[in-house]
């Protein structure tokens, strides 16, 4: 009898052992398939002749790792590369691929605040507001939460035509139209395939999918860069006084980058690639760790 209970317990300790090991083995396999997002930069000049697109190039190169993976963004300007979702195996095979630079797992910024021009020791010479005409050929592109359009520090009275060099655009979305730019505030985008690939889609029910800043942060600091001069300016009727940007004349061209879960990296390589395709001039980043 007592070695018929010792094979029992020995039968059960051994099916207890190999429920352990096959939950470790499928633990392991499904760390080892799962992906993440990574920012490939390529060596642009090491494209063989082949190939007559860089697109293409980096194409090939996505493939030869892995069929399934597809590109999420292009970069051009800030780096020349990719952005998409691989496997840890994957993303190693790539990086020692010709041709590769570097093979960089994506990061996650949180917001930062910039604060009043005094922060940085600026408010105390007037040659740093400038108002002549000139400044109204520069825009400043802030990379954000976006903007709430309907502020008064983007009311474009007294502004002329946009400038002839801009080439960026203002795009529609939810809460979100062309008709919301003008003269002051003259170029809205939003980039979310990042933090989507990443997350998920994004809840429209909590955030708008368009440019529309439902934080505030976006709309922050956009007008602490550049926003026009309003007056009887107040919180609740305290602290009444003139609120200002940095450079009232200047034209302001907004890149929702950040969302209620981050801002990602991807996203904000591919929205500042964009402001120098739109010739933005100066660019205005409250980001962070």
């Amino acid at each position: 009898m007592e070695k018929l209970k010792m094979f029992r317990f020995s039968v059960v300790v051994v099916v207890v052992i190999m429920g352990f090991c096959h939950l470790s083995v499928e633990a392991k396999k499904n760390v080892e398939q799962k992906k993440q997002t990574y920012i490939i930069h390529m060596a642009k000049s090491e494209m063989p002749a082949s190939f007559k697109d860089h697109t293409h190039w980096y194409d090939s190169s996505l493939k030869s790792v892995s069929e399934s993976a597809e590109m999420l963004y292009t970069y051009s300007n800030v780096i020349h590369g990719y952005s998409t979702r691989l496997t840890a195996k994957e993303a190693q095979v790539l990086e020692n691929s010709p041709g590769i630079l570097s093979v960089l797992p994506e990061l996650k910024y949180e917001l930062h605040t910039t604060r009043t021009p005094s922060f940085l020791g600026l408010d105390q010479n007037a040659n740093l507001f400038p108002e002549s005409d000139s400044v109204s050929e520069v825009v400043v592109g802030v990379l954000d939460t976006g903007v709430w359009p309907e502020s008064k520090s983007f009311e474009d009275t007294g502004f002329g035509p946009i400038p002839s060099s801009w080439k960026g655009e203002c795009e529609s979305g939810t809460n979100f139209t062309a008709s919301n730019c003008n003269r002051k505030l003259i170029g809205a985008r939003y980039f979310a395939r990042g933090y989507e690939a990443a997350l998920g889609p994004i809840g429209q029910t909590k955030e708008s999918r368009s440019p529309r800043d439902d934080d505030g942060h976006g709309t922050h600091t956009s007008s602490t860069a550049a926003g026009s001069v309003v007056s009887d300016a107040s919180l609740l009727g305290y602290a009444a006084g003139t609120a200002r940007g940095m450079a009232t004349r200047a034209r302001v061209a907004v890149y929702k980058v950040c969302w209620l879960g981050g801002c990602f990296s991807s996203d904000i390589l591919a929205a500042m690639d964009k402001a120098i395709d739109d010739n933005v001039n100066v660019l205005s980043l409250s980001l962070g760790w």
